[in-house]
């Protein structure tokens, strides 16, 4: 069992971009310190609460000073930009990073990029697996290029001199390249079934139900088993919003508090839902009035907290209920306040993990190699 972290990241815009900058930068060297396996951080261009429009540019100066935890893109907002810009920045970061890095992609979740990049109206699914197709024959063809899709070209013929080294596009450290990540929010999700189809990594959300978790997995199923293809765990994320304190009162007293971490990132994320024509993905039921997705509603349905072993054993039965993910993915909140939200990140990796994995028997695979 893996542990990773969440970043989309949603923060109070309030604070202040550079107090966020340089906040979001202490999580992710905590996150590596305290034995986190992964980290994913998402690309915004106009939502100053969730305010990164390059993750990698961000890990960039992290490399160096994170020397264990693998790199997600969390994730590339494919719609947006040209192929062969993603995938000369995907290969050269990949490199910088010596392989330690996956490659998340989706086709966005932000109406105001839609609106921005003019693909509000746009089939961003079918752009998705266009630019992902397109990426990786340009890393693994040689030149002349001449690679034509519905909505993007990549075409380069009479300019390729071999001999100057002027001719191909940079390929990844790892080959034929990164692993590729998709991320999964609704009930009969396409993602989940692209994923599946495709052999790609899927990450489903922490801020939906249990019961539209579980329909990932079952969508993943259905689908693999539809293509005769083998079911494969490992590569299922499972994400959960978590807070761990010493003890149960502790977490209880918090959730209480008024204008808490928790409460402005459901505020959010049932606003931007709302407004967005997909507050559905929050509904425990797909009939619930919308009126009734609330921040308490989210907190009281969505939310794991308490001391260690409260919140291992839920984590547990969360599994048992939704399916066999291999890595739980915790999602990050304003530090506010810090001390708390850094014993967090502590107990969660050294006391709450070994629990989990005791409890399902799934080890970490460093134990297993020994």
């Amino acid at each position: 069992m893996r542990l990773g972290m969440f970043m989309h990241p949603i923060h109070d815009f309030k604070r202040g971009y550079h107090t966020l900058l340089r906040e979001d930068l202490d999580v992710i060297r905590a996150a590596d310190q305290e034995g986190f396996d992964e980290v994913w951080l998402g690309e915004h261009y106009l939502l100053p609460s969730e305010p990164f429009a390059s993750p990698l540019m961000l890990y960039a100066r992290l490399i160096a000073e994170c020397p264990r935890i693998v790199f997600g893109s969390g994730v590339h907002c494919l719609p947006n930009r040209h192929p062969a810009v993603v995938a000369a920045e995907v290969a050269q970061f990949d490199h910088l990073a010596e392989g330690r890095f996956m490659m998340g992609v989706g086709p966005g979740a932000a109406p105001p990029d839609f609106e921005l990049f003019d693909v509000l109206d746009k089939d961003r699914m079918a752009m998705l697996e266009e630019s992902v197709d397109m990426m990786i024959r340009l890393w693994t063809e040689d030149p002349p290029y001449d690679i034509r899709g519905r909505y993007w070209h990549a075409i380069v013929k009479d300019n390729v001199l071999p001999e100057l080294g002027v001719d191909k596009m940079t390929v990844p450290y790892q080959r034929p390249h990164p692993p590729i990540m998709l991320p999964s929010m609704s009930r009969n999700s396409a993602s989940s079934r692209l994923a599946a189809r495709r052999g790609w990594h899927m990450i489903s959300a922490n801020f939906v139900p249990k019961e539209v978790v579980a329909g990932h997995w079952q969508d993943y199923c259905a689908e693999r088993r539809a293509h005769g293809l083998p079911i494969e765990p490992s590569k299922w994320r499972a994400g959960r919003t978590i807070l761990v304190t010493e003890t149960d009162e502790e977490a209880e007293a918090y959730l209480r508090s008024e204008g808490n971490s928790l409460e402005w990132y459901f505020k959010y994320i049932s606003g931007l839902t709302r407004h967005g024509g997909f507050v559905h993905m929050l509904k425990s039921h797909p009939d619930m009035p919308d009126r009734e997705v609330t921040p308490q509603y989210c907190i009281k349905t969505m939310v794991i907290a308490g001391s260690p072993r409260t919140v291992a054993e839920r984590l547990a039965a969360f599994r048992e209920e939704v399916g066999p993910f291999e890595t739980l993915i915790t999602s990050h909140h304003d530090w506010v306040p810090r001390p708390m939200w850094r014993r967090h990140m502590h107990l969660l990796a050294h006391e709450v993990m070994p629990i989990l994995r005791s409890l399902t028997g799934v080890r970490h695979e460093l134990e297993r190699t020994g």
